[in-house]
Order: structure tokens, then sequence, then C-alpha cells
């Protein structure tokens, strides 16, 4: 199962927005401040397990753990009203609703199905400062999630061994989609701990000398080794990342992404990302040859006469490849 559509009503600064024909491939842009890290925090709200949408207030944005409910949780609705908004889609839907006795709560279902209101996804009280119910954070779907900020080196690393004892065939995938894309010198990665050192990492060989470990090898490596990572060991029904263009450099961009899509479409993941870079965009739209099917800008704008309201758009490449071939602004 994919998602079809996404609305948001009252979330964070979005009064009513819906995204209609999604793609195997998203990218959500616009301008600072109109709801794109939005945008992916209502994906973790409908789809996160248990760990995800309790880490949730310091996944893409800083946040002072004490204070989770007075600078997170409690502004989730427009205006900070927590208990107004909804988030839904063809597959799942969660709705915020407040109780009377200081209590507010959380609620997700899959699609269709009416709320219960004994058992919240998540509940709130001044007692308790957020209590996720794990048997209640069950979703359809397997989610993935990427903030900016580089994952620690190994996590990275123990994924990767995850894929190479398991499916050699991805590990040689992952190796040819790095050569081809970010450092064409690489021969081979593999897991491990040489004489003195105390962790095992990835390391490179690029061929000419000892092997390097993957730390070493600048950020658009360390990026796009841990994105392929993610896809081929835990294997996600949706992928969320949150400038996908950190660390890469522009050049490389469209041989990034057609990687990418290829191992999207091997793999059956749908992925959510945010970038702030034309060069990025353009070159998503380069790489995705002309198939009208699988990538979709989902862009948000304030309203030019009422900048308190936020409008979703939905541009298929066709239109986004004449929009940037005739200079006009797509960010």
């Amino acid at each position: 199962m994919k998602i079809d559509f996404l609305q948001l009503d009252h979330f964070r600064g979005l009064k009513s927005v819906r995204f209609d024909g999604l793609g195997r491939i998203n990218l959500v842009v616009g301008g600072n401040n109109t709801g794109k890290t939005s945008v992916l925090e209502a994906l973790c709200l409908l789809f996160g397990d248990h760990a995800q949408v309790q880490s949730l207030p310091g996944t893409f944005r800083q946040n002072v753990k004490k204070d989770d409910w007075q600078a997170f949780w409690r502004l989730l609705g427009l205006r900070g009203e927590f208990d107004e908004f909804m988030i839904s889609s063809n597959a799942t839907k969660v709705e915020a609703k407040f109780n009377r006795k200081k209590q507010t709560a959380l609620f997700r279902t899959k699609a269709n199905e009416q709320f219960n209101q004994e058992h919240p996804f998540i509940l709130f009280q001044e007692s308790n400062r957020g209590h996720i119910d794990a048997n209640q954070s069950k979703s359809v779907l397997k989610l993935s999630v990427l903030p900016t900020t580089q994952p620690d080196p190994l996590t990275t690393s123990r994924l990767f061994n995850e894929i190479a004892p398991l499916n050699p065939e991805n590990e040689t995938k992952l190796e040819e989609l790095l050569c081809a894309s970010i450092e064409p010198r690489l021969r081979r990665l593999r897991y491990a701990k040489p004489k003195g050192a105390e962790e095992h990492l990835v390391y490179a060989d690029l061929g000419n000398g000892p092997m390097v470990p993957f730390t070493q090898m600048g950020q658009a490596f360390a990026r796009a080794l841990h994105i392929y990572c993610e896809i081929f060991a835990l294997q996600p029904d949706i992928l969320l990342v949150d400038e996908i263009e950190n660390g890469l450099y522009y050049g490389g961009l469209e041989d990034f992404w057609k990687g990418l899509i290829a191992v999207l479409e091997d793999q059956d993941v749908q992925l959510f990302a945010t970038t702030h870079s034309r060069e990025c965009m353009e070159a998503a739209c380069k790489a995705n040859q002309g198939d009208k099917t699988s990538l979709r800008y989902l862009r948000l704008d304030r309203k030019a006469k009422d900048p308190e309201t936020i409008v979703g758009t939905v541009f298929n490449d066709e239109t986004m490849a004449a929009a940037l071939e005739s200079g006009r602004e797509m960010r």
C-alpha cells in the first residue's frame, strides 16, 4: 500500500492543505516557514512507530527534552490549539481531542475506522507530559526517518552489516550506486574492525592503498551510504528525508537521483523529502526521464493577500520541467 493523498487540517501553520495524486517520489518545496517540515512531522504521526513518535520533538527541530510539551506537542494544532487538528491519508488518520478534565489526547486509526476514545495513541496530562501507548502506535506501513543531521557512524555501519551477510546482491547494488554517483574509485565496501580499533565501521577500498573508514570519505558519501543502508536493511514502505540534498555536490545530484529512483522502484519504497535547492529539483526532474507516475513536487505557498493562509499544490515532472525551463521560481 502507498499513500495516494495527504490531508492536513489545523496542523501547525496549515489551516487546510491537501495533496492529491502523490507519486513514489514526493519532493516538498516552498519558501521559509511555509510548513515543509510540518509535512514530514505529520507523516511521522501517521505512520511512525513508538520510538519515532516519542523522539519526534527533536527529530527535525531543536528541542529541550524537559520542555517537549510546552515547546512542541501543545503547538501541533493551528495557533497552539492542540484540540483542533486532524491528519489523514488513504491508509491512516490521526485526530486530536481535548478532554475537559485537563487531559489532551491523540487518536490514530486505520482509514475508515472509528476512533476508540478509551485508547488514545498519545495522552497528555499535567502529571504526565506525553505518554505514548506502544500498543496503540502500531502503523499499517513501516516508516524510516532521516533528519538533516548525519546519524552516528556506528548506526550506519551496523545497518550496512545487516545487508551484507543476508543479501550480497543488495550489497553489490549499494557499492555500484556509490561508485556511479559519489566516488568513481570505489571498488568495494567492508564492515571491519582493524587491529587497534575499538568499533566495527564500514571501510572503503579505493584501489590505491589501505581501506579507508567511510567517515573520512566526505559528507556526500556518508549521506548517500546511510540513505541506501536504510532502504536495503530496514525495507521501509515510506522513507522521510529532510533536506535530501544536504552534503551532496550539485554537479552529482542527477546521478544520485538516477540511482535513488531505481532503488525506490526496486525495493517498493515511497519517498517524501524536503529540499531548498533548485539544483536538486532540476536533477530529480532530469533523472526521472519522463516517468509521469513517479515524481511529484508538493509546493507550499502563502497567499499574497492572506499570508496567514498556506496553500498546497501538486506538480508533476512535466509541469515542473516547463517551469524550470522558463525560469519560473518553483522553490
